[in-house]
């Protein structure tokens, strides 16, 4: 029986794994009955003029006029804007590259102009030539502004404020009232992402809008959002939103996070648009309003979201299985501190929880090694009472107790390790930290760790391991079972083909100590 429970222990670890890699989509969350508000009516207020700005038809998601390009260089990375729109059309990351070659080009975090302006719901930026106040490659300015007359009398502005040592940057959008009379202008924000209908995007990593809804993590599968249109509406306290992937996040931070409305709405085949809807303000003659947020275009790395503040850390999500996997991602980037290598601190990371787990293995073996004694016993009760299931469930029990034994002692502590293994999982896989870094062990270079081993040594070495393990381990009398134990290496090395090799390294090691725990208490228990 307790070979049975651990053969069904293992084959739903392996079911879940291959579930969780080829099937399981990020969870969009449901939306609560009542949450999607129509925007209401805004009446200005007396004595003063809706702004009136030249109509531009459809809803356009593209540029339809040239403009100038404005580079700016910062350690972090590289800007680009162009006077066409007054946005950002580029965002290219120094210490990111897009693959391992050695000429890869530099992560580009933006595939559209961010952020774009609507004006009394016109998208204004799409037909308007900004002025700037700095030309062609500058260098780093502590404001680049923007200006355009959107109106006679009225002025628009964007500026942006640069910070050099870090992903964010500050924005504010100013207009300004030249004419004699008071004007109410609607002034909103929004973003494009481009994701075609007809792209696979990767579903075991999540891809698409995001945003923090009070303290709620929401995020959209673009499968999701199919058909053109209005798709989803949240009201209130929207802390940020924007567009993020596997590694990298690209967002909008208002200041003072008021309530408010965002909308998310495919507006084509390619685009989905959100956007960030603000009260009406009203400018008397003479005077200006601006409204401040911040951009954050950079990597999902902890330390960096943490740095952020405006809770950027959330966006960094494991899954059900967060609560385990932040600590251990901070574990192994402290251990980093030390080595200065990705490869060592998951060995040695790998070491410390083998000794943490000591414990519990040492109850498993034990458990395992007293079921193996009692064997001939078990099976002279199965013989004698074959006939008589409840009498010999009965006497199985008083075995157990006479010998000490508890049946399941050898499962539970594997069932409290499980969490761990799914949480490193999600690690390995996710964590920007292990992209594109490289190690050496065994005589074969690791490339990337967040990738397959492309040489598989180590899913080989691991199913070596898992094999010598497994005649260690002790086993049932029945023939049968037996065999099907000593498949399961077999299966573990095809299955950890496609895996991390981080995650395989960590099972490797893992094993190895496994080898060395169980010679162990094996010469303790003989």
């Amino acid at each position: 029986m307790e070979k049975r429970t651990l053969l069904a222990i293992v084959i739903s670890i392996a079911i879940l794994l291959l579930w969780n890699f080829f099937f399981i989509e990020p969870k969009s969350p449901e939306q609560p009955q009542g949450q999607i508000t129509q925007t209401e009516q805004r009446e200005p207020r007396e004595q003063s003029t809706v702004l009136q700005v030249p109509s531009q038809g459809q809803d356009q998601a593209r540029q339809t006029v040239s403009g100038e390009a404005i580079v700016v260089e910062t350690p972090r990375y590289r800007a680009q804007w162009s006077t066409a729109g007054g946005a950002l059309t580029s965002v290219q990351l120094k210490e990111y590259r897009e693959n391992l070659a050695p000429d890869s080009p530099a992560v580009e975090t933006i595939e559209t102009p961010m952020p774009m302006v609507s004006v009394n719901d016109q998208p204004v930026d799409s037909s308007i030539v900004y002025e700037a106040s700095k030309r062609g490659d500058s260098d780093i300015p502590e404001e680049l502004i923007f200006s355009a007359q959107v109106s006679p009398g009225i002025t628009l502005k964007k500026i942006y404020t640069i910070d050099p040592q870090t992903y964010t940057m500050g924005y504010r959008t100013a207009v300004e009232n030249s004419t004699s009379n008071p004007v109410t202008a609607d002034v909103d924000l929004y973003l494009n992402g481009v994701y075609p209908l007809d792209e696979d995007k990767d579903g075991y990593a999540f891809q698409g809008p995001v945003l923090l809804n009070g303290k709620h993590l929401e995020e959209f599968k673009i499968s999701k959002v199919k058909k053109v249109g209005v798709y989803r509406e949240f009201t209130g306290e929207i802390k940020w939103f924007g567009f993020e992937d596997k590694y990298f996040l690209s967002t909008i931070i208002p200041a003072g996070s008021p309530e408010t409305t965002l909308t998310i709405k495919r507006i084509s085949e390619e685009m989905v648009r959100l956007t960030y809807d603000t009260e009406p303000f009203r400018i008397e003659p003479g005077s200006s309003v601006e409204r401040s947020y911040e951009i954050f275009s950079g990597p999902k790395e902890l330390q960096t979201l943490k740095s952020a503040g405006n809770d950027l850390r959330k966006a960094l999500y494991f899954g059900f299985f967060d609560i385990i996997a932040k600590p251990l991602l901070m574990a192994m980037n402290w251990i980093y501190s030390f080595t200065m290598s990705y490869g060592w601190s998951i060995i040695i990371l790998t070491i410390i929880i083998k000794i943490l787990l000591y414990p519990l293995t040492l109850k498993s073996f034990t458990s395992m090694k007293g079921l193996q004694k009692v064997q001939p016993l078990m099976k002279e009760l199965q013989a004698k009472y074959k006939e008589d299931k409840q009498k010999l469930n009965q006497e199985m029990m008083k075995l157990y107790k006479d010998h000490k034994i508890n049946p399941m002692g050898g499962c539970l502590p594997m069932l409290l390790q499980i969490p761990i293994l799914f949480a490193l999982y999600k690690v390995f896989y996710q964590a920007i930290e292990l992209r594109h870094t490289p190690f050496h062990l065994f005589g074969t270079w690791l490339p990337d760790l967040s990738a397959r081993d492309p040489y598989f040594i180590t899913p080989i070495l691991m199913g070596l391991s898992q094999f010598v393990m497994q005649k260690m381990t002790p086993t049932p009398g029945d023939p049968t079972q037996q065999k099907i134990m000593l498949i399961m290496p077999v299966f573990f090395t095809v299955l950890f083909l496609r895996f991390p090799s981080g995650l395989v390294l960590y099972w490797l090691i893992s094993n190895i100590l496994s080898i060395a725990q169980q010679a162990y208490i094996n010469r303790k228990l003989t």
